[in-house]
This record gives structure tokens, C-alpha cells and sequence, in this order.
């Protein structure tokens, strides 16, 4: 699978503390205030883009708004600081009320996309549930197998018969090699055979399940994009002195995200399955990934 395996997808095992009162600084958010000097009044926004893993390098619709709002925003306070010198707290007041409604045009799309992403999700588990029950089943015991068929092998062949495991099962390795190591294997019937019945079962997996694992991502990066641009959003509503209204209500939806984007990244199934199909099997079992 491209996730690796299924619990890691539907189960998250990523350490995330509990939040009390929201803090933004929680997350990495995608642009911040930072202070360069002790002189009042006195900052320089600067950008600092939240990790993404590797397979996501391209920023979402969100992403790329607020990216463009704040090199906007940006753009305006250093040509003021170029002309004045400085950049005084009735600078900021000026100046970064102008691109709230871009900042909170990029929270919609994030709601948007984890909104979209949850409901892709709550359709795919209806659509391939009963094959993920069944795998659930299967992909254990084929493991099972796998691993007696390996301890059967003798002693002086297990590192390089392990190393032909893992060529074998490498997405990176070519048809012709694979064939290749078909036929070093012959020689030991069931662990070629019980190898097959993995590959098979994993590639047969990802077909049906990579659907439902991209609307699961696409719901973490939503709620996660949506989480730390209310931050970003709310810390710019201070420095701006902005309405309190509108910064306690942004405060309320950040911890309110907060605990769903912490269910999302612990346990994303509680937020598209029914109650009754939690119960069976929790966590869901991996898929074979060399």
C-alpha cells in the first residue's frame, strides 16, 4: 500500500498531546509573526511552511491562498517599513485587516477539503468494508505462512533468500529481475508460494483500498490546514487589535478542530464509520509492505 499498511492509515500511531486551551503553536502553521527585534511594534512576517510528507509536496487550494496571502501581506508591511523605517502597531492595523478575507476564505477550503475528504471516506468503507473485513482475515495468516516458509529455509541461505524477499516485493524492482528471482526461488516451493499469496493479496488491496486512504489523508490535511490557519488567523486578529468577537469565535472552532484533528490522525475511522463496525476488528490489521 502506498500508506504502508492499513493500521497506519486508519489508525494513526502518532503521539499527540492533549489540548486545553487551543495553542497554535501545537501544530507548525503554515505562516507566523516573528519577532526580529525588541523594538515595539517592530516584526517582519515570515513564512514557514508545515511539513508535508513526502508524497504531497504540492500545496492544496488552501495552502496555496494563504501562501499568496501572506506574500502579499508581506509585500505591503516591508514596502511600509522601507518608507518609514519601521513598522509601528498602527501599521499593522492598517494593513492586515485588508487580507482577512483571503485568510478566511482559505479556512473555508480547508473545511472544505476535510468535509469532502470525510464523506469520500464514509462512501469508500460502504463500498469495500466487507474486502477490508475479509483481508483483515486473510493477510495475517498469509504472513503466518510467509514466516514459517522463511524459518524452513536453512541457515546459510537465509540472508540471501531475505535479500530476494525483499527485491522481490520492491515496487522499485524491474519485471525481468523479479522473474529473475522467481527462479532462485523455485527451489524452496511453499516460501515462493506463500510470498505470491502475500504480493497478491497486498497488490489486490491497494487496488481496492487506496481510495478510501486518500479521502482519510485528504480529511487529516484538512483539518490540520484548517487547525493552524485559524492560528495563523487569530494570532493576525491580535497584532491587528481585531474585533474580540471575531477572535473568540475563531478561538472556539480551533479547539473544537483540534480534537477531531486529533481523532483523525489517532483513530480517522471514528469519524466515518458506524459505531457497530468499530467494534470487530480495532485496529485494523497492516498490509505487507516491504
Amino acid at each position: 500500500m502506498s500508506r504502508g499498511d492499513v493500521g497506519e492509515s486508519l489508525a494513526v500511531a502518532k503521539a499527540t498531546p492533549a489540548l486545553g486551551e487551543f495553542n497554535p503553536e501545537m501544530l507548525k502553521m503554515p505562516t507566523k509573526f516573528d519577532k526580529t527585534s525588541g523594538q515595539s511594534g517592530d516584526f517582519v512576517l515570515t513564512q514557514a511552511q508545515a511539513q508535508q510528507p513526502a508524497e504531497q509536496q504540492q500545496m492544496s487550494p488552501s495552502q496555496k491562498l494563504m501562501d499568496e496571502t501572506v506574500k502579499a501581506a508581506k509585500k505591503e508591511l516591508e514596502e511600509r517599513k522601507a518608507k518609514s523605517g519601521t513598522l509601528s502597531d498602527a501599521d499593522f492595523k492598517e494593513i492586515l485587516p485588508k487580507h482577512f478575507p483571503k485568510m478566511k476564505e482559505a479556512i473555508t477550503l480547508a473545511d472544505q477539503q476535510a468535509a469532502n475528504g470525510r464523506r469520500t471516506a464514509e462512501s469508500e468503507y460502504k463500498r469495500v468494508g466487507a474486502d477490508l473485513a475479509k483481508f483483515s482475515e486473510d493477510f495475517p495468516k498469509a504472513i503466518e505462512r510467509l514466516g514459517k516458509a522463511s524459518d524452513a529455509v536453512p541457515n546459510a541461505e537465509q540472508e540471501k533468500v531475505g535479500t530476494l524477499l525483499s527485491e522481490l516485493t520492491s515496487e522499485k524492482t524491474s519485471s525481468d529481475r523479479k522473474d529473475a528471482i522467481r527462479k532462485d526461488l523455485a527451489k524452496y516451493p511453499d516460501l515462493a508460494a506463500s510470498a505470491e499469496e502475500a504480493m497478491k493479496l497486498n497488490a489486490d488491496a491497494e487496488k481496492k483500498f487506496t481510495p478510501l486512504f486518500k479521502a482519510i489523508e485528504d480529511m487529516q490535511t484538512g483539518l490540520a490546514t484548517g487547525l493552524s490557519h485559524r492560528g495563523f488567523y487569530a494570532t493576525c486578529l491580535q497584532q491587528a487589535d481585531g474585533d474580540p468577537k471575531e477572535l473568540e469565535r475563531v478561538t472556539k472552532e480551533a479547539q473544537a478542530l483540534a480534537q477531531l484533528f486529533i481523532t483523525a490522525m489517532k483513530a480517522p475511522e471514528q469519524l466515518f464509520m458506524p459505531p457497530e463496525d468499530l467494534q470487530p476488528k480495532k485496529p485494523l490489521p497492516p498490509v505487507y509492505k516491504a
